[in-house]
């Protein structure tokens, strides 16, 4: 007997349903994701950077802790200029021992500053490749590689007992070498004049010796840190593409020095006698972080570089010759 479409379906025989999306409704699902995306990615990116700042911020407050207790322990004189042992040391230990301790990354491991606390995490990576073999610094770092002892062709030395594995210890027997990317302002070294005019060998014995090149500014601020004054304003630990920062050209506001060619750390200006392209670097969104010799620390953009005091004679000024592009 026939039955009618209407009665098959009044009879539980059910009409063919459509399931799933169609192609334009899954482009307009992926179109408005697109768009979330491409609107909350740059505030995440932002959010990442933030916290790698933090982190880098806690790093060297950490340092200017270490740095400060220092100070304590040795009654405020500041700390030898110590790379390698002097010649008269002949036992191989004691030798390993006085350039590996001596060293300001020893100093501060002395005081409980990890490993960790000696990278910025925006440049973990210790650089791979020696920057020295097209007339950079041996080792050298840029913003975003940490420096490395490992291409030293000397040792033992501060950052360098052999090449065999990374070792940000104290313990010489481990050998090895050091990467960080923090550096250190080597006119806080110990100075013997008051005048400033003065030197410490590598020895570690406070020695008159001839000044810097006139090239540069660099000038010791004495010997203890009574001589830092407005040490809030005074680097001593900062983000840096190498292990210290000291002769640093001045200028004025009318008469900058040479611009480094980029942020990055790549390469030093003309002339070679300016270590500004070392912190001049672009590593916290144009900016770097400093801790300074009265143990604050803080985000410091890059044209305020300058604004702090490097040496005792420092005239501070805002950079407005700084490459726009990183």
């Amino acid at each position: 007997m026939f039955t009618s479409h209407a009665a098959r379906t009044r009879n539980g025989c059910r009409r063919h349903r459509r399931q799933g999306f169609t192609l334009v409704e899954l482009l307009v699902v992926i179109g408005i994701i697109a768009v979330l995306v491409g609107i909350l990615l740059p505030t995440l990116n932002r959010a990442r950077a933030a916290a790698r700042t933090t982190v880098c911020l806690s790093n060297l407050r950490q340092m200017g802790q270490a740095w400060q207790m220092y100070l304590a322990e040795s009654k405020g004189r500041l700390p030898y200029s110590i790379w390698t042992a002097p010649g008269s040391i002949t036992d191989p230990v004691t030798r390993d021992e006085y350039s590996w301790r001596g060293f300001w990354f020893g100093l501060l491991a002395q005081y409980k500053v990890n490993s960790s606390q000696l990278l910025c995490p925006e440049a973990q990576d210790p650089i791979t490749w020696n920057a020295g073999s097209s007339g950079g610094i041996i080792g050298a770092g840029t913003a975003k590689n940490a420096w490395s002892g490992q291409h030293q062709t000397a040792s033992p030395v501060g950052i360098r007992l052999d090449s065999s594995q990374v070792n940000n210890t104290l313990d010489t027997t481990k050998r090895g070498y050091r990467v960080g990317s923090y550096g250190f302002n080597g006119n806080l070294f110990y100075a013997a004049g008051p005048d400033k005019t003065y030197g410490t060998p590598d020895d570690g014995q406070p020695t008159k010796v001839a000044p810097l090149s006139t090239g540069s500014s660099a000038a010791w601020f004495g010997p203890n840190i009574s001589f830092v004054k407005r040490a809030a304003e005074v680097p001593a630990f900062y983000d840096c593409t190498w292990i210290d920062n000291l002769g640093m050209v001045n200028g004025r506001p009318t008469a900058q020095p040479a611009a480094p060619p980029n942020l990055q750390g790549l390469a030093a200006p003309a002339g070679g006698n300016n270590n500004d392209w070392r912190v001049l670097i672009d590593r916290h969104g144009r900016a770097i972080c400093i801790a300074f010799a009265d143990g604050s620390a803080r985000k410091v953009p890059l044209p305020d570089v300058y604004q702090c005091r490097w040496t005792p004679f420092w005239y501070p000024y805002a950079r407005t010759n700084l490459p726009m592009k990183s």
